[in-house]
């Protein structure tokens, strides 16, 4: 539990996917305590399912009753911990394995707003037994594009592959250390016809960056 790890900052923000604690029907669910002589409302945010799950099973004997014997949800996004952070409470209680912080929601979702736009390193690339990472032909409203499909863990690579078992995905994973890396492997990519590249691409093209983007 977070109580025998430090004090996090808004840099030690983990990265999603997140999870919040939610009631049966899906709402939100915030603590009623007291944050500086005042009564507050703090909302939990954390960095995997099982220790928010840990979480809500000890919230009572640790005085949090209201989070107590919730269900996680997942933030899969940076887009979705700036819109729970702003959801309504006046604090919001960051736990990871590292530790805990509690934070104003305004600083929480300026922070998750910087890094939507962050490339997550490391990053990996599903590759063949050569290292050569294939691409991923994508439908468009202009017909098919070439897609090189990155992903900031190997779970979410190996979760891809078994999404899309008819794209015969090979099974070794290659990893990019920096913006050098990514660059060349950039390179690569448009040389063999890709357009964009998509980091863990379960959900399309929707945040897409040009492969030009990462070359320059």
């Amino acid at each position: 539990m977070a109580e025998s790890g430090r004090e996090l900052t808004l840099e030690d923000l983990p990265r999603p996917p997140l999870f919040k604690l939610t009631d049966p029907e899906g709402r939100d669910v915030f603590q009623e305590t007291e944050v500086g002589g005042e009564r507050a409302e703090v909302a939990a945010l954390f960095s995997d399912r099982e220790l928010a799950s840990e979480f809500s099973a000890g919230a009572a004997a640790h005085g949090m009753e209201d989070l107590s014997g919730l269900d996680p949800r997942e933030l899969s996004d940076w887009a979705a911990v700036e819109d729970f952070a702003l959801s309504g409470a006046d604090f919001v209680l960051v736990v990871s394995e590292a530790g805990a912080g509690l934070f104003h929601p305004d600083d929480v979702a300026h922070r998750a707003s910087e890094m939507a736009g962050e490339i997550p390193f490391p990053l990996y690339v599903i590759s063949d037994e050569v290292g050569e990472a294939p691409l991923i032909s994508v439908e468009v409203e202009e017909g098919e594009v070439l897609v090189a499909a990155l992903f900031s863990s190997p779970e979410k690579a190996s979760d891809f592959r078994e999404m899309a078992p008819h794209l015969d995905l090979p099974d070794n994973l290659g990893t990019i250390e920096d913006r050098d890396g990514l660059r060349r492997h950039a390179l690569i990519a448009r040389e063999a016809g890709a357009t964009y590249a998509v980091v863990d691409p379960a959900s399309g093209l929707t945040e897409a960056i040009l492969i030009e983007e990462l070359i320059s």
